[in-house]
């Protein structure tokens, strides 16, 4: 028996991988999801036509590229959770809102999943464990913070930018962008990097992810930020693959299960 499968729910895609009792992976499939239908009829499509999915797991991991909200934990009450994401996210009202304690960061991730996405899952498996996209790279870069230099980060991910900014495992700055233009992705990054007070010539910015316009955008934040850095130089080298277009947050979850 296969001991865990890992799903991501994107924006357009959905991909799953099974991982073994060692953490190592055997098979990945991703897949558009269809127009037309709601993310859960693909989730229950996809269970029905793919025989990956048809083998008994232990329990699911799901991540979910979904709207987040951080709260330091030490003010973090789960009764208010809900009433405080819906009074700073609108469009999930009737959508259940989870958490998940970053407990390095000393932070708590409130998120909202689709409750139907949840009931397809509940249907498959008997333990179910979900978390936004953003929060294995969260992990993965925590260690890189430089204390003598700040860094800003933009994980780029199913046509949007995560932008944050730690001190040390503390987060200073955290928000998702449209990232479907160039020029809005450039924008947001240095809005950030203003607001945050960080110095052109001291601080730097981290490019992580995937996008069409990465080669572009780091070539103009050249011209007002003095360092920038590619995924390599900014968490180190990432454990391959035999999936190339695997995205980022995913291939973090295989190296943090490597032995």
């Amino acid at each position: 028996m296969q001991n865990k499968i890992l799903f991501r729910i994107g924006n357009s895609t959905l991909s799953f991988l099974p991982l073994g009792k060692d953490g190592a992976a055997d098979d990945y499939i991703s897949l558009e999801q269809k127009g037309g239908m709601s993310v859960s009829a693909n989730l229950r499509e996809a269970f029905k036509t793919h025989p990956l999915l048809s083998a008994p797991y232990d329990k699911a991991q799901v991540l979910v590229d979904t709207s987040t909200i951080l709260i330091p934990e030490d003010e973090f009450a789960k009764d208010e959770a809900s009433i405080l994401f819906d009074h700073t996210l609108s469009g999930h009202l009737n959508e259940p809102k989870l958490h998940c304690v970053l407990g390095n960061h000393r932070a708590v991730a409130v998120f909202a999943v689709n409750k139907d996405i949840q009931t397809v899952m509940a249907d498959h498996f008997k333990e179910v464990v979900y978390q936004p996209v953003g929060l294995p790279v969260w992990q993965l870069c925590s260690p890189h913070t430089d204390l003598a230099r700040q860094r800003l980060y933009g994980y780029f991910h199913d046509s949007k930018v995560d932008v944050f900014c730690l001190n040390g495992y503390r987060f200073k700055f955290s928000n998702t962008f449209s990232a479907v233009h160039s020029h809005d992705a450039l924008y947001y990054l240095l809005y950030a990097f203003r607001e945050l007070g960080l110095k052109a010539d001291r601080d730097e910015v981290a490019l992580l992810g995937s996008t069409p316009h990465m080669k572009w955008i780091e070539d103009n934040l050249k011209q007002y930020v003095g360092r920038t850095l590619k995924e390599e130089e900014a968490v180190g080298s990432i454990q391959e693959t035999a999936w190339p277009q695997m995205p980022l947050d995913m291939r973090c979850i295989l190296q943090a299960n490597r032995p």
